[in-house]
C-alpha cells in the first residue's frame, strides 16, 4: 500500500465514518464510536449493502440511518470529510503506514472470527500485513514488572524467536517491550498492538530495522497520532489476544490494571487458551489460575519444543479450533514437510491448584530450611492469603514435607530432610 488510491472504497467510507484526521473543529460531527459502528455495520448487512454504497447515497436515502439509531445529519457530515481524509491518508501512507478495514482481504481473519462484529472497524499499521495471520504467543504483563519477571519474559520470547513462534504484545514498557525486543534479537517475529503513537513508533530507528527486515509489524485500531488514553489501552487488549494462538500472563495485579482486565476478558470470552506464570509473589497470577488459566511451568532445560508443550496442554476442542483438520491436498503436502502445527495427543493436566501447590512446596522447603517459621511468617514471606497458606501447610504436613512443632506452632523440615 503506497498511495491513497490503493485504499479500497469500502475502507474510505469506514474512514470517513469512524476516522479522526486531526484536531476537530468546534461543533464538528463526532466520528462513530466502536459500538455505534458495530450497530451501523449490522444495519448495512441486513440491507445487503456495503460501506462504499454510502458514498453515492442521496440525502433522502441517508435518512434511513435512523434505523441504526444514528442521526442522518451526523452521518451526512462525516461522509463529506473527503478533503480531510485525502490530506491525512496521504501523510500516513507516505510515512509508511497502511490502513485496513474489515472489508479488506488482508484484514486478519483471527480478529473477525474471534471478535465478530466487535472487531475494530479500522486497523492502521506498518510492516508486512501478512505477519498478522501467523498467530503466535501473546505475552503480556505489568509495566512495572520485577526483574525476575523481565528475565522470564526474555527467556520465553527468545525461545519463541528460535522456534519461529511469533510474539504478540502491546508495545508498552515493561513486559511488552521486553518480549518484543527479545523475540527480535532471537531472529523471530514480533507483532506490536499499540494503543497510541503509532506514527511516532514507526520512526523509531530500532523499529525501522525490524519493519524493513520483515520481522516486525506494528498496528493500532486507533488514530495514528493519538496520545495515550487509558480507555484505548484497555480496548486494544482484545486485539492482542485475538491475533495469537495462545496467551501468557507474566505478572498481574488483582482486580486492577490492563493486564488483569485483558486476561479476565479473555477467560470470559474464550478467545485463546490462557497460560499464567506460576509466581506466588504476584497475587494476580494465582487468582487468574484459580479462575481457569493454566499454569505455565514449561521446563526451559528440556528438549521439548515450546509449541509442542503448549499444544499438549490444549483440550480436543481448543486444538480443533486452533488447528482445523487439513484438506486432502494439505495432508499430501505435509508428508514431505516437517510440521509443528498438528498438536500431539493432549497430555494429562494437573489441576491449577496442584501445580501451584508444587511451587509452594519448593519455596516452603527453602525458607524453613534454616529455621522454623509460623504460619503467619510463611504466608507473609510467600505473599499468600492466610486461608490459602493454612490449607497448603496442612497438606504439606500430611505429605511429610514439613513438620509442625507442638509447642512452638512453627513449621520445620523433618529431621530426615535436614541434610538432603
Amino acid at each position: 500500500m503506497s498511495d491513497v488510491k490503493e485504499i479500497l472504497s469500502d475502507t474510505q467510507a469506514v474512514l470517513l465514518l469512524c476516522g479522526y484526521f486531526g484536531k476537530m473543529a468546534p461543533g464538528a460531527a463526532k466520528p462513530l464510536a466502536a459500538g455505534e459502528y458495530a450497530r451501523f455495520a449490522k444495519w448495512l448487512v441486513e440491507r445487503r449493502q456495503r460501506p462504499s454504497d454510502l458514498l453515492d447515497m442521496e440525502d433522502a436515502d441517508l435518512a434511513a440511518v435512523v434505523e441504526a439509531k444514528l442521526e442522518p445529519s451526523r452521518v451526512r457530515s462525516l461522509l463529506r470529510r473527503g478533503t480531510a481524509l485525502a490530506l491525512a491518508t496521504e501523510k500516513w501512507l507516505r510515512s509508511g503506514l497502511w490502513i485496513l478495514s474489515r472489508s479488506d482481504e488482508e484484514y486478519p481473519k483471527h480478529l473477525k472470527k474471534r471478535l465478530g462484529i466487535d472487531a475494530p472497524a479500522l486497523l492502521y499499521g506498518a510492516g508486512d500485513p501478512q505477519l498478522l495471520l501467523r498467530g503466535g504467543l501473546a505475552i503480556v504483563g505489568s509495566r512495572n514488572a520485577s526483574e525476575a519477571a523481565l528475565e522470564f519474559t526474555q527467556e520465553v520470547a527468545a525461545r519463541c524467536g528460535a522456534e519461529g513462534i511469533a510474539v504478540v504484545s502491546g508495545g508498552a514498557r515493561g513486559i511488552d517491550s521486553a518480549a518484543m525486543q527479545a523475540a527480535g534479537e532471537a531472529g523471530g517475529i514480533a507483532i506490536g498492538v499499540l494503543a497510541d503513537g503509532l506514527l511516532t513508533a514507526i520512526r523509531n530507528r530500532q523499529n525501522r530495522v525490524g519493519l524493513e527486515a520483515g520481522k516486525l509489524a506494528l498496528l493500532s485500531p486507533f488514530y495514528p497520532e493519538a496520545g495515550f488514553n487509558a480507555g484505548n489501552a484497555m480496548a486494544r487488549n482484545r486485539c492482542i489476544y485475538a491475533l495469537a494462538d495462545y496467551a501468557l500472563v507474566v505478572q498481574s495485579d488483582v482486580n486492577k490494571g490492563g493486564t488483569w482486565a485483558g486476561a479476565t476478558e479473555n477467560l470470559r470470552e474464550g478467545w485463546v487458551p490462557l497460560f499464567v506464570r506460576s509466581d506466588l509473589s504476584a497475587p494476580g497470577n494465582a487468582e487468574l489460575i484459580r479462575k481457569g488459566a493454566r499454569p505455565f511451568d514449561y521446563d526451559f532445560r528440556a528438549r521439548e519444543p515450546l509449541r509442542a508443550w503448549l499444544d499438549g496442554r490444549l483440550d480436543d476442542r481448543e486444538a480443533a479450533e486452533l488447528f482445523p483438520p487439513k484438506t486432502a491436498a494439505q495432508q499430501q503436502t505435509a508428508k514431505y514437510e516437517p510440521s509443528s502445527v498438528n498438536p500431539p495427543p493432549p497430555a494429562q493436566e494437573q489441576s491449577a491448584e496442584l501445580d501451584l501447590y508444587g511451587e509452594f512446596l519448593r519455596r516452603l522447603v527453602a525458607i524453613v530450611r534454616d529455621k522454623p517459621l509460623s504460619q503467619k511468617d510463611i504466608a507473609k514471606s510467600l505473599a499468600l492469603e492466610a486461608a490459602q497458606a493454612k490449607a497448603w501447610l496442612k497438606k504439606a504436613v500430611q505429605d511429610g514435607a514439613v513438620e509442625l512443632g507442638g509447642k512452638t506452632k512453627k513449621y520445620a523440615l523433618p529431621q530426615r530432610r535436614l541434610f538432603e
